[in-house]
């Protein structure tokens, strides 16, 4: 039987689960002209499968809709050619005069080449734009958008726009990049817009009072997937693929791995896999799918760990064996963090990296759970502690 379970890239079909509500949400905004819905919540949630299965309702319901993953930009014009180039692919299936109808329409000097396996044509923004001011980036954006809103009313209908990441915006361009879009937006007749993005941090500042997205977009959080739901999914699961798991083994796996359901169905995944041979899942291959998944991703942890300061480490090894906090005096003495003040101050640049996160009763944890089960099996040992690598926190 082959692995029930399927991390990396976007989940489709029997590999995705649950989503029903936020699925109802996002294909409602992208066939609602002038909708503005924000998804929002920590990375590896799956939000970018529950985009990607949204658009491709909308699409199997006879609608359009383009999903564009700003993720890698490094411009305002890379967001540009991002979006044109979704746009262009999709509505290229039903429209054969998109791509003339969009350079027209843009008014800027565009490139157009020919995908050399499809013979697609893909047209860009001009490589010299991504050199320009920021006014002159932000205006092509604008025109890129501008000229989507125009196909869909010169076509008749909607078209729902994805932004993935959108966050990115503010990264090149600052507030006047914000407060730009938020103009480009609120004008379209004929698109509804979903902007998705993971750095909370980010997106709440820039939906707070006198930032441009201010009460203009509906929100959507994208919180964990219900636990009972999860554990019995995964039992499903590998029961269908013939491996008994033991009583409460998604539970199990849950506490290990959560709350992001990427790191849950990731030690699903290796779980299974060492079960496979002795068709029964159990604490023990549990424990050793952990290991392995810490093994697995030893290089860039280890990497990662190098490049931080020693009391940086040193809060990391204190955050690992313990969810007391890290201000305590008898914390402090123990893992040599300092006064309180350094040590708030080395715990807030790890939370800035994306390594440690703000608990909700307050103190901090592990963004990874492999990086804490790397830091358990790699660096507590220094100390002369030994613990099990999925060993969950004391207190």
């Amino acid at each position: 039987m082959t692995n029930p379970f399927r991390v990396g890239g976007i989940v489709r079909r029997e590999f995705f689960t649950d989503r029903a509500a936020e699925l109802t949400r996002i294909v409602r905004a992208l066939e609602e002209p002038q909708a503005k819905l924000l998804v929002y919540g920590p990375r590896r949630m799956g939000k970018t499968s529950a985009l990607t299965a949204a658009v491709e309702r909308v699409r199997r319901r006879g609608g359009r809709a383009i999903l564009a993953d700003l993720s890698t930009a490094s411009s305002l014009t890379d967001i540009a050619n991002r979006i044109l180039l979704a746009a262009t692919q999709e509505l290229g299936r039903k429209w054969t005069d998109v791509v003339s109808e969009l350079v027209r329409r843009i008014g800027v000097r565009v490139t157009v080449d020919a995908d050399q396996a499809t013979g697609v044509l893909r047209p860009a923004l001009h490589v010299e734009l991504r050199r320009a001011e920021l006014g002159e980036q932000r205006d092509a954006l604008a025109r890129v958008l501008d000229a989507i809103d125009a196909l869909a009313r010169a076509k008749g209908g909607t078209i729902g726009i994805v932004l993935d990441e959108f966050q990115e915006i503010e990264r090149f361009g600052g507030k006047d990049a914000e407060w730009h879009l938020r103009g480009v937006v609120q004008h379209h007749q004929h698109v509804g817009y979903v902007l998705a993005g993971s750095d909370e941090r980010l997106i709440r500042a820039m939906l707070g009072k006198g930032r441009a997205f201010y009460k203009m977009l509906e929100p959507l959080p994208f919180g964990p997937i219900d636990p009972g739901h999860l554990a019995r999914w995964i039992e499903e699961r590998m029961r269908g693929a013939q491996v008994r798991p033991a009583r409460d083994l998604g539970t199990a796996i849950i506490a290990a791995a959560g709350p992001r359901t990427r790191d849950i169905v990731q030690l699903a995944r290796a779980t299974y896999d060492a079960a496979r041979s002795r068709t029964t899942a159990d604490a023990e291959s549990l424990a050793e799918a952990f290991v392995h998944v810490v093994a697995e991703e030893d290089a860039p942890l280890r990497a990662l760990w190098e490049l931080l300061t020693p009391l940086q480490q040193n809060v990391l090894r204190a955050a690992a064996t313990t969810a007391t906090g890290l201000t305590t005096r008898d914390v402090r003495l123990h893992f040599a963090l300092g006064d309180t003040g350094t040590t708030h101050n080395a715990a807030k640049a790890l939370v800035a990296r994306q390594l440690l996160v703000r608990a909700e009763g307050g103190g901090y944890v592990f963004e990874s759970p492999f990086f804490r089960g790397w830091v358990i099996a790699n660096a507590l040992p220094d100390m002369g502690i030994v613990r099990a690598t999925h060993a969950l926190p004391d207190g």
